[in-house]
Protein backbone atom coordinates (compact mmCIF):
# COMPACT_ATOMS: atom_id res chain seq x y z
CA UNK A 1 0.00 0.00 0.00
CA UNK A 2 1.42 3.12 -1.18
CA UNK A 3 0.98 6.35 0.71
CA UNK A 4 -0.46 8.71 -1.85
CA UNK A 5 -0.20 11.65 0.52
CA UNK A 6 3.62 11.31 0.84
CA UNK A 7 5.37 14.49 -0.31
CA UNK A 8 8.76 13.62 -1.82
CA UNK A 9 9.79 17.26 -2.11
CA UNK A 10 9.30 17.80 1.60
CA UNK A 11 11.93 15.13 2.36
CA UNK A 12 14.36 15.71 -0.53
CA UNK A 13 14.47 19.50 -0.56
CA UNK A 14 15.67 19.92 3.06
CA UNK A 15 18.40 17.31 2.50
CA UNK A 16 19.52 19.03 -0.73
CA UNK A 17 19.70 22.35 1.09
CA UNK A 18 21.67 20.76 3.93
CA UNK A 19 24.11 19.13 1.45
CA UNK A 20 24.56 22.44 -0.38
CA UNK A 21 25.22 24.22 2.93
CA UNK A 22 27.77 21.56 3.96
CA UNK A 23 29.52 21.86 0.59
CA UNK A 24 29.71 25.62 1.03
CA UNK A 25 31.16 25.18 4.53
CA UNK A 26 33.73 22.75 3.12
CA UNK A 27 34.74 25.23 0.41
CA UNK A 28 35.09 27.99 3.00
CA UNK A 29 37.19 25.73 5.22
CA UNK A 30 39.41 24.81 2.28
CA UNK A 31 39.88 28.49 1.37
CA UNK A 32 40.80 29.32 4.98
CA UNK A 33 43.27 26.42 5.04
CA UNK A 34 44.83 27.59 1.76
CA UNK A 35 45.07 31.14 3.09
CA UNK A 36 46.72 29.91 6.30
CA UNK A 37 49.18 27.89 4.24
CA UNK A 38 50.07 30.93 2.17
CA UNK A 39 50.48 33.01 5.33
CA UNK A 40 52.73 30.35 6.81
CA UNK A 41 54.84 30.33 3.64
CA UNK A 42 55.12 34.12 3.75
CA UNK A 43 56.04 33.99 7.43
CA UNK A 44 58.70 31.36 6.72
CA UNK A 45 60.16 33.49 3.93
CA UNK A 46 60.20 36.54 6.20
CA UNK A 47 61.96 34.59 8.96
CA UNK A 48 64.53 33.22 6.53
CA UNK A 49 65.04 36.71 5.15
CA UNK A 50 65.88 37.92 8.64
CA UNK A 51 68.02 35.01 9.85
CA UNK A 52 69.04 33.40 6.55
CA UNK A 53 72.40 35.15 6.28
CA UNK A 54 73.25 34.31 9.88
CA UNK A 55 72.33 30.67 9.39
CA UNK A 56 74.41 30.52 6.21
CA UNK A 57 77.39 32.13 7.95
CA UNK A 58 77.18 29.67 10.86
CA UNK A 59 76.88 26.70 8.48
CA UNK A 60 79.88 27.86 6.45
CA UNK A 61 81.89 28.40 9.63
CA UNK A 62 81.08 24.94 10.96
CA UNK A 63 81.89 23.34 7.60
CA UNK A 64 85.16 25.26 7.38
CA UNK A 65 86.16 24.27 10.92
CA UNK A 66 85.32 20.63 10.21
CA UNK A 67 87.44 20.60 7.05
CA UNK A 68 90.30 22.38 8.77
CA UNK A 69 90.23 19.92 11.69
CA UNK A 70 90.14 16.98 9.31
CA UNK A 71 93.13 18.33 7.39
CA UNK A 72 95.04 19.01 10.61
CA UNK A 73 94.35 15.49 11.86
CA UNK A 74 95.30 13.87 8.53
CA UNK A 75 98.64 12.09 8.46
CA UNK A 76 99.49 10.47 5.15
CA UNK A 77 101.93 8.09 6.80
CA UNK A 78 98.93 6.37 8.38
CA UNK A 79 97.96 5.27 4.88
CA UNK A 80 101.44 4.28 3.65
CA UNK A 81 100.60 0.59 3.33
CA UNK A 82 97.35 1.25 1.47
CA UNK A 83 99.08 3.65 -0.93
CA UNK A 84 101.86 1.15 -1.54
CA UNK A 85 99.28 -1.56 -2.24
CA UNK A 86 97.46 0.68 -4.74
CA UNK A 87 100.71 1.42 -6.56
CA UNK A 88 101.72 -2.23 -6.58
CA UNK A 89 98.34 -3.21 -8.06
CA UNK A 90 98.99 -0.97 -11.05
CA UNK A 91 102.52 -2.18 -11.74
CA UNK A 92 103.31 -5.39 -13.64
CA UNK A 93 103.72 -8.41 -11.40
CA UNK A 94 106.97 -10.29 -10.96
CA UNK A 95 109.30 -7.32 -11.29
CA UNK A 96 111.81 -6.38 -8.66
CA UNK A 97 112.78 -2.81 -7.82
CA UNK A 98 115.72 -2.85 -10.25
CA UNK A 99 113.52 -4.04 -13.14
CA UNK A 100 110.94 -1.39 -12.34
CA UNK A 101 113.65 1.29 -12.34
CA UNK A 102 114.87 0.03 -15.73
CA UNK A 103 111.32 0.15 -17.12
CA UNK A 104 110.89 3.69 -15.82
CA UNK A 105 114.20 4.77 -17.35
CA UNK A 106 113.19 3.31 -20.72
CA UNK A 107 109.82 5.06 -20.60
CA UNK A 108 111.44 8.39 -19.78
CA UNK A 109 114.02 8.06 -22.58
CA UNK A 110 111.21 7.30 -25.05
CA UNK A 111 109.30 10.41 -24.01
CA UNK A 112 112.22 12.86 -23.87
CA UNK A 113 112.82 13.17 -27.67
CA UNK A 114 109.20 14.22 -28.23
CA UNK A 115 109.11 16.59 -25.28
CA UNK A 116 108.88 20.30 -26.07
CA UNK A 117 109.98 22.64 -23.33
CA UNK A 118 109.83 26.39 -23.28
CA UNK A 119 111.31 28.61 -20.67
CA UNK A 120 110.66 32.25 -20.15
CA UNK A 121 112.21 34.53 -17.61
CA UNK A 122 110.23 37.55 -16.59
Amino acid sequence: MENLNFNDDAVIDPKDAEIAELREQLENANRRADMRGEQLDQFGKAIMGVIGDSVLAVAESVAGDTVENALNDFDISNYECEIGDMIDERLPEGLDDESRADDLTKAITEILPTLNLSLSVD
